[in-house]
C-alpha cells in the first residue's frame, strides 16, 4: 500500500516561499519523501508565472544557490511539489505555512506596518481550512501580531463556518535566510526560534520543524 503523505500549503510564492517549499519538498525519512507541498499564490500576472515556473521544475527567480535548481529538479521527479492560484487546497492542508511579504513605509521616520495583506491572506484561509490545522506564519512580524491581531481575527472567521477555535493551531517561527549560494542551506542548517499560541500549537510547530531542518547539528 501506498504511503500517505502529509499535505503542507506554501501561502505565497515568494522567493522566500518558494524556497521553504522546496525545503520542505527535500525532506525525507528513510529515504521516502515525508510531505506533499502546494505552493499557493494569487492569481495575478506575477502569481501565475511563479506557479506556471513551480510547475514546470524551474525556480520562479534568479539564484546563486545551485542547489536550488538541483533539489527542484529532483523533487520534479519525485511528484511532491506543484503550485497553483486555487484556494481550495487549504482544505487538504495538515500544515499551512504563511510566507507573504509584509510592507513597512515610513511617514516622518515614524514606521507604518500594513497589515491588510496578512489579514486578507489569514481570511482566504479560514474559507477552506478544516479542523486540526496548524497555521504557521513565517512571515517576520512585529511582537504581540499573531497573540493581539491574527489569533483573534483567525477565530472570528472559522466560528463562523461553525469550527471550534481549539482544533485549530497557530505557530511562529521567523524565518532568517542567508542570500547567496547557499540559501537553501540557510534554510535547513540553522537555528531556529518557534512559539505557540498555546501548548498544542507549540508542539505541533515543533514536529513539523524537526522534520525539515537539522536539529542534530542546529
Amino acid at each position: 500500500m501506498e504511503k500517505k503523505l502529509r499535505n503542507i500549503c506554501i501561502q505565497g510564492l515568494g522567493f522566500v516561499g518558494s524556497a521553504m517549499a522546496i525545503a520542505i519538498a527535500i525532506a525525507r525519512k528513510e529515504d521516502e519523501p515525508i510531505f506533499n507541498v502546494i505552493g499557493i499564490d494569487l492569481p495575478t500576472t506575477n502569481g501565475k508565472k511563479r506557479v506556471d515556473s513551480i510547475n514546470r521544475g524551474i525556480f520562479p527567480f534568479k539564484s546563486n544557490d545551485k542547489d536550488i535548481a538541483i533539489s527542484l529538479k529532483r523533487i520534479k521527479k519525485q511528484g511532491n511539489l506543484r503550485a497553483t492560484t486555487e484556494p481550495s487546497v487549504y482544505s487538504e492542508a495538515d500544515v499551512i505555512v504563511v510566507d507573504i511579504h509584509l510592507d513597512i513605509s515610513f511617514h516622518e521616520d515614524v514606521p507604518q506596518l500594513d497589515l491588510v495583506p496578512l489579514k486578507s491572506a489569514i481570511k482566504e484561509i479560514t474559507r477552506f481550512i478544516t479542523p486540526e490545522t496548524l497555521i504557521l506564519i513565517e512571515t517576520t512580524v512585529p511582537p504581540g501580531t499573531c497573540e493581539k491581531i491574527i489569533a483573534p481575527y483567525l477565530y472570528k472567521e472559522v466560528k463562523k463556518r461553525g469550527i471550534k477555535e481549539n482544533t485549530i493551531y497557530l505557530a511562529h517561527s521567523y524565518e532568517r535566510v542567508m542570500p547567496g549560494k547557499n540559501y537553501l542551506k540557510s534554510i535547513i542548517d540553522y537555528p531556529r526560534v518557534y512559539s505557540g499560541i498555546n501548548e498544542k500549537s507549540a508542539e505541533g510547530c515543533q514536529e513539523f520543524l524537526n522534520e525539515i531542518l537539522n536539529t542534530e547539528k542546529y
